[in-house]
C-alpha cells in the first residue's frame, strides 16, 4: 500500500515543484507627463514566463478608479491616457501580476501629483542684447500651459558660445518670463536653452530648443599703425603707404564700419586733411616736410582711440 501511495503523490509533488508564480511587482515609480499621460514602471523588468499585468489606479482623492493593462512582452510599464488628471490631487497604484500558475499583487503606493509632475520645456521667444549693456542679453520665453504661473516654477538656463562645447548653467526664478543673463563677452554669439520644474517636483522638463543671440558690440579698440616710405617723386612729393590692424592682443568685440585718416605738416594743424576708407591701408602723397598722421576706426557706437605716427622729412636721418 505504501508504494501505491507514493506513486499517487509523486506526480503531485512534481507538478507543485514546477509551479512558478510571477515575481511580486516592486519599486513602483510614476511620472505625470503634464496633459499627456501618467506612466508607471515597476520591477522585475523580465519574467521567466509570459505574465499579464493589471495596474489599478484610484484618483480624485480616492473617489474614482480605473486600470491599464500590460504584459511581459511589451515591458513592465503602463500609461494612463484618459482621463487626464491634474494637480492638486493624489492617487494610489497597485500592480497585479498574473501568469499560468497564479497571481501576485504589489503593495499599494501613494502619490501626490505635484511631486511627480513633469512639464513641457519652456519655448524661448527671443535672445536679444540690451541697449547700453554690452555684456548682457535678455531672454524671453513662454510656457506651454497656463495652469502654473511662472512663480510656481524653478528654471535652469544653460549657455555657451557658438564655438564652444562647454555649457554654463544658471538656476533662477522668474515671475514675468524674462531673464537678464549677465557677465558675458561683448559682441559674441551665444546659444541658450532652458528647462523648468514645478516647485516640489522631482522631475525637470526636457531641455527647450536652442536659441542663438549676440551681445552688443563695443566701441572699436585701438590700432597698431606702421608705414612704408617711398622715394620722393619728381615734384618733390613722397608716397607713404600706411598700414594698420587691430592692436595686438585686443579681442574682436565690434564690427568696424571704416577708418578715418588725418594728416598735416608738423606745427601746422591748419592744413589738416582727412580721408576715409574701409580697407586697412592707404597711400598718401606728402610734401617733403615732416608730417603727422593719425588713424581711427569707427562703428555705430563711436570711434577708437587715435593711433598717431610721425613721418620724417625727406632727407632726415632716421
Amino acid at each position: 500500500k505504501m508504494w501505491m501511495w507514493a506513486l499517487w503523490i509523486l506526480p503531485l509533488l512534481y507538478k507543485f515543484s514546477l509551479t512558478a508564480l510571477p515575481a511580486k511587482p516592486e519599486n513602483t515609480s510614476c511620472i505625470l507627463y503634464y496633459k499627456k499621460n501618467l506612466t508607471c514602471t515597476w520591477s522585475p523588468e523580465k519574467e521567466t514566463s509570459y505574465t499579464k499585468y493589471v495596474v489599478k489606479r484610484t484618483y480624485s482623492y480616492g473617489n474614482k478608479r480605473d486600470i491599464c493593462k500590460a504584459n511581459s512582452s511589451t515591458g513592465t510599464w503602463c500609461s494612463f491616457f484618459s482621463p487626464t488628471i491634474t494637480p492638486p490631487d493624489y492617487f494610489t497604484i497597485e500592480v497585479e501580476a498574473q501568469n499560468k500558475d497564479g497571481t501576485v499583487t504589489s503593495d499599494i503606493t501613494h502619490w501626490t501629483l505635484n511631486t511627480i509632475m513633469k512639464m513641457e520645456p519652456p519655448k524661448i521667444l527671443s535672445v536679444k542684447p540690451i541697449l547700453g549693456f554690452k555684456k548682457m542679453m535678455q531672454i524671453k520665453w513662454e510656457l506651454y500651459d497656463s495652469l502654473f504661473s511662472s512663480s510656481n516654477l524653478n528654471y535652469t538656463l544653460r549657455f555657451r558660445t557658438v564655438n564652444s562645447t562647454h555649457w554654463v548653467k544658471v538656476n533662477f526664478q522668474s515671475d514675468d518670463l524674462v531673464y537678464n543673463l549677465k557677465g558675458l563677452q561683448a559682441f559674441t554669439e551665444y546659444i541658450v536653452a532652458m528647462q523648468c520644474v514645478v516647485n516640489g517636483s522631482y522631475f525637470w522638463s526636457d531641455w527647450s530648443q536652442e536659441k542663438m543671440g549676440i551681445t552688443e558690440e563695443e566701441v572699436p579698440s585701438g590700432l597698431d599703425l606702421w608705414r612704408v616710405l617711398r622715394p620722393a617723386e619728381v615734384d618733390g612729393r613722397r608716397p607713404v603707404q600706411l598700414l594698420w590692424k587691430k592692436a595686438r592682443g585686443a579681442p574682436v568685440l565690434e564690427k568696424t564700419f571704416g577708418y578715418i585718416i588725418s594728416y598735416f605738416p608738423e606745427n601746422n594743424t591748419n592744413l589738416t586733411q582727412t580721408i576715409s576708407t574701409t580697407t586697412q591701408q592707404c597711400e598718401l602723397h606728402l610734401g617733403g616736410k615732416t608730417y603727422w598722421v593719425s588713424v581711427t576706426s569707427y562703428n555705430s557706437l563711436g570711434k577708437s582711440p587715435v593711433a598717431t605716427m610721425r613721418i620724417p622729412a625727406v632727407g632726415e636721418k632716421q
